[in-house]
């Protein structure tokens, strides 16, 4: 299998396996407050879609869409832009490896605290 191939589709299961286990404790209590997860669904849809379709451009097509999603990433949590100040005007693959894992870090600590879309 193609080593690529075999990457995208273990972050894909990743990512999946994040949504589900987040999924799974969108009810508990919180440890550290004792009190209810209010978590919302809806900017968590989102919020996963745009990592997503990140992911599946990185390697591709760093289109519109693509900037577009960074763009969004970038209102709740770090993206390292100065990166992309490169000769081709990409972002590098081993940034977006970085930058996605505090944009999951960001998420599960925050996730309880009912998130709003910010314009």
């Amino acid at each position: 299998m193609n080593p690529k191939l075999r990457n995208i589709i273990f972050k894909t299961f990743a990512i999946t396996l994040l949504l589900f286990i987040s999924c799974s404790s969108s009810n508990t209590k919180s440890s550290v407050e004792d009190k209810p997860c209010n978590e919302n669904l809806a900017f968590k849809k989102v919020y996963f879609e745009n990592i997503q379709n990140i992911e599946n451009l990185e390697t591709k097509s760093q289109n519109e869409s693509f900037h577009k999603s960074l763009k969004f990433i970038s209102k709740y949590a770090k993206v390292n832009f100065e990166s992309m100040a490169n000769y081709a005007r990409t972002y590098p693959y081993g940034i977006f490896e970085e930058d996605k894992a505090g944009w999951l870090k960001w998420y599960e600590e925050n996730k309880c605290n009912n998130i709003q879309f910010k314009d």
